[in-house]
Order: C-alpha cells, then sequence, then structure tokens
C-alpha cells in the first residue's frame, strides 16, 4: 500500500507576519486595526502554546499574518514612521539653562545692565 499525496484543491495566498508579539490582546488590536482598512489578516500561535501557558520566546509567539498582496500596505498602516524622512535641522533646537543663583526667571538684556 502506498500513500498518496492528498491535494486540497484550495490555492490560497501564503502568509506572511507583520506583526510578531507575546499578548494575544495586542494581536487583535492589530488584527481590528488591518480589517478596518479592510486587509485580509489572521492569527497564528502555535498549536498548544496557549494550553499549557507558554508565553516566551518562539513557542509563544503570536503572529499577525497578512497575504504577500497585503504586506506593504499592511506594515506602512503598522509602521509609518519607518517611511518618514527625518529633516536634519538645528533651526528648532532652543537650549535653556539656568544659572545656580538663577531663580527660573529670564531676565530681559536692560534688567543686567
Amino acid at each position: 500500500m502506498s500513500l498518496k499525496k492528498r491535494e486540497s484543491g484550495a490555492k490560497g495566498p501564503d502568509w506572511i507576519a507583520v506583526y510578531i508579539t507575546h499578548n494575544l490582546q495586542e494581536a487583535h488590536i492589530i488584527v481590528g486595526k488591518l480589517r478596518a482598512y479592510d486587509i485580509p489578516v489572521m492569527i497564528h500561535q502555535e498549536a498548544g502554546a496557549a494550553a499549557i501557558g507558554i508565553t516566551l520566546g518562539n513557542l509563544g509567539e503570536i503572529k499577525v499574518l497578512v497575504s504577500p498582496k497585503d504586506y506593504e500596505s499592511a506594515a506602512d498602516l503598522l509602521y509609518p514612521a519607518a517611511n518618514e524622512q527625518i529633516e536634519a535641522s538645528n533651526e528648532k533646537i532652543q537650549l535653556i539653562w539656568q544659572d545656580e543663583g538663577d531663580s527660573g526667571e529670564q531676565a530681559d538684556d536692560n534688567d543686567r545692565e
């Protein structure tokens, strides 16, 4: 007797982890955010990990999965700062310090004369 590979006939997408956490509630919040933008999403956790209470390491990981075609859209929603350019300018920096005898009030130039 030989075993045959059973074909399911389903051609579903390969899923990619867009977010990994160790907190199930956090994963559900991320899923809700992605679903609000009509991105198909699912949660994956290793079988039995929750049943025996493993919350650390690889077995405790809870993965939020999306299809490859939706990965970039999902990543842009979850990590918007990664795509923003950082402005390199010192114009907005203002240094303020107090002298030891200063009470915290800044004196005008006229008061110092």
